[in-house]
């Protein structure tokens, strides 16, 4: 599908748009784009931007915007519709979100909105983006919940199926999900008729594998870029320990990575994130370092662009034995060249079992604390008086890496009662369901990014309590 599509449909979504780009382009370009896909199409797409937008809002709140958007499209593709036709429609449809009993998501933040008036309220409105932590993964259903949802109402399952999928991975672009849809319903389609066909859906599964492996790492990817406060510091250690890089490689590595990310995760088309992919892993595979990587990192790069990632992903992480960061009380950490950012790569890349959210939490905790010191007017001074804090925040990223290891060796009760043994002060238990919450959560290489981030949190908070 055309990329077009998604850029004038979002541009329809945010109505504020319309008045930057001319009234006549938007109408003559979306109008375009609404008879080539046809409403069915059309309405899909905005479903998909909107359960995006608005993860919180129920399929029937969701539903009930993309059929105002759509029916304002049908509306002002007419032949004899007035030049001012979206702009007036768009208007009436921010005036409606204000009203009391509004039908639409009710999105946190909407009341300041609306007491704004004209365009700065359509601005307003544009701007909203949830931001509660992430939705769990969507459960893939038996082949006979397949074609039981799907015989009941055909008509409507693509669109439910887009609301649950888009709400569920709101980070990545939008044409992605619409994609996937597309090929889940064609499954259905297929496979459902007469009765369900196990080896058709085996089929289908095996060939939608790897745009599905694709798909959960570009989520991941995209929901830590969006949402972690050190990812580019978090990336760095991950190419350092992946590849056996130096600092300086890792971060110029890391840094591209991360651009690239922030430039395209949020963009409806698709195909940005396929061009930067397709050039990162260029950059990644290149001839010159390809004779000194492991045969497993040779392989993952003779794969195609939006497989090579994934596969490297899947490789193991080997601690680095670097020599002791460098000492924090020293005024070198202020005076050198990116001096805080090695010392943050020095202390991350010794842990590489321990996940990107928890890892950029505690990293942006001291990084944060040295800044401050770098700032201050005596900088030894400073760093000699946050030198326990340092430590301190340092050695819980050791505790950390043991703690998952616990974790993954012995069941959760047994767990929690190695957890409450290492807590005897005041607050016990809450502490040991602090550990015992961010160790099921976040001990996995792909843990949810913001929950994350509050459960590593928590534990810094009872760390400190303790300095």
């Amino acid at each position: 599908m055309r990329s077009t599509a998604l850029i004038l449909i979002s541009a329809l979504i945010v109505p504020a748009l319309l008045a930057l780009k001319g009234k006549n382009y938007t109408k003559e370009n979306v109008c375009q784009e609404l008879k080539a896909f046809g409403i069915e199409t059309f309405k899909e797409m905005v479903t998909v931007l909107y359960s995006q937008k608005f993860p919180n809002g129920t399929f029937q709140e969701v539903n009930c915007v993309a059929d105002e958007m759509t029916k304002l499209a049908e509306k002002c593709c007419k032949d004899d519709a007035s030049p001012d036709c979206y702009d007036k429609g768009a208007t009436e449809i921010s005036e409606k979100s204000c009203g009391k009993d509004s039908p639409f998501p009710k999105h946190p933040g909407i009341e300041q909105c609306c007491t704004l008036q004209g365009h700065e309220k359509k601005l307003c409105l544009a701007s909203l983006r949830y931001s509660a932590d992430e939705l769990p993964s969507l459960l893939e259903p038996t082949n006979e919940e397949i074609c039981t949802e799907y015989t009941k109402n055909e008509k409507d399952y693509a669109v439910r199926y887009v609301y649950e999928f888009a709400r569920r991975h709101r980070n990545i672009p939008a044409g992605f999900v619409l994609n996937a849809t597309q090929n889940h319903v064609r499954m259905a389609e297929r496979c459902c008729r007469p009765a369900v066909k196990n080896a058709c859906f085996l089929r289908e599964r095996l060939q939608m594998r790897s745009s599905n492996i694709f798909l959960r790492f570009l989520s991941t990817a995209c929901n830590s870029q969006v949402n972690l406060k050190s990812f580019k510091y978090g990336l760095s250690v991950y190419y350092g320990n992946l590849l056996g890089l130096s600092f300086e490689e890792a971060s110029a590595l890391s840094g591209r990575s991360q651009l690239g990310l922030e430039k395209c995760c949020l963009q409806p088309q698709p195909e940005c994130i396929i061009e930067e992919i397709t050039s990162f892993q260029k950059v990644l595979c290149a001839e010159s370092k390809l004779d000194a990587m492991s045969e497993d990192f040779r392989k993952c790069c003779s794969k195609p662009a939006l497989d090579t990632l994934p596969c490297v992903d899947d490789l193991k992480r080997q601690p680095r034995q670097s020599p002791d960061a460098a000492n924090p009380v020293s005024s070198k950490l202020c005076e050198e060249p990116h001096g805080i950012d090695r010392y943050l790569f020095l202390i991350g890349v010794n842990h590489p079992s321990i996940s990107l959210p928890v890892l950029t939490t505690v990293l942006d905790r001291i990084k944060n604390t040295a800044t401050a010191c770098c700032s201050s007017a005596d900088i030894t001074a400073c760093l000699t008086e946050k030198e326990s804090k340092l430590k301190k925040t340092t050695a819980l990223l050791s505790k950390l890496d043991v703690t998952c290891s616990q974790y993954f060796s012995v069941d959760l009760p047994a767990f929690k009662t190695l957890m409450q043994k290492e807590v005897q002060r005041e607050e016990g238990e809450k502490r040991t369901q602090a550990w015992v919450d961010l160790a099921t959560s976040c001990c996995s290489r792909h843990p949810p990014a913001q929950l994350c981030q509050k459960l590593t949190e928590d534990v810094i908070k009872y760390n400190d309590d303790t300095v």
